[in-house]
């Protein structure tokens, strides 16, 4: 089970890359992120790497994050099985994924969701803009998906947040894998006037071999289409809520109490 503590931040205007890379370090922090595992500047880009433990004792029980900041502040990720220190090589890393871009000149409002052992959320807007950094390790992994043949973690490629990417390391034939969603998860209720969620989310391959892992009920798809992000779900009997990230049809929602 995996209830996210939920810290807000903000970076005014006028915005370098330096601020910029502060700020994340921050939200970084607040999301339950370990300090840096590497923090370095390659050529005009900055790099953050951070190590998420899903079992150290194993050979790929360990997942590296990998942020790259761009002198035009450009926010890019990846998600990797090892990382060196010394050489700044990454081992088995996935395609890196660009979020978007960012201006100098508008606030930034970071949204860090730390959720325990299985997922770590920055949900970063700026007016229109909106990307979603951090890695998720759903609470249901397959009994023979073996941490000593291949990683268990995976990164957002898109600001759907229906779309995943693992490590180069994965047992299927591509390492892109997508959440079991409809279009028919839309607009809120008209006898409730509340917005259903479906919470559990599977986690399929692409490569169109079935389940790849099931996410806790804490983290769920809702009818989100019309609301507004960061809207809170509420039930009338029941004491849970949770904050609505994408504000879509089948919206990412994570629980918060």
């Amino acid at each position: 089970m995996a209830i996210a503590t939920r810290t807000d931040t903000s970076l005014a205007a006028t915005i370098s890359q330096t601020t910029l890379v502060n700020a994340l370090l921050t939200a970084f922090a607040n999301a339950g992120f370990s300090s840096p595992f590497d923090n370095y500047t390659s050529g005009t880009d900055r790099i953050l790497v951070y190590k998420v433990d899903v079992d150290a004792s194993k050979t790929f029980g360990s997942n590296y994050l990998r942020i790259r900041i761009t002198s035009a502040l450009q926010v890019l990720q990846q998600i990797m099985a090892g990382w060196n220190t010394s050489t700044k090589a990454a081992t088995n890393a996935s395609t890196e994924v660009s979020m978007g871009s960012l201006s100098t000149s508008s606030l930034i409002q970071f949204v860090a969701l730390s959720g325990g052992n299985e997922y770590k959320f920055i949900s970063l807007t700026q007016g229109t803009v909106f990307m979603l950094l951090g890695i998720l390790m759903p609470e249901n992994r397959p009994s023979w998906w073996d941490l000593n043949a291949w990683t268990w973690g995976f990164i957002f490629t898109s600001t759907t947040l229906l779309a995943l990417r693992s490590s180069s390391k994965f047992p299927y034939t591509v390492s892109e894998y997508e959440f079991l969603s409809s279009t028919r998860m839309g607009i809120a209720n008209p006898q409730t006037n509340r917005r259903d969620i479906f919470a559990g989310n599977i986690l399929l391959t692409s490569s169109n071999a079935g389940g790849a892992g099931k996410t806790s009920d804490d983290i769920c798809l809702a009818c989100g289409n019309g609301g507004s992000r960061y809207d809170t779900l509420s039930f009338p009997g029941d004491t849970k809520q949770y904050l609505l990230i994408n504000n879509t049809s089948a919206g990412l929602a994570v629980r918060i109490q």
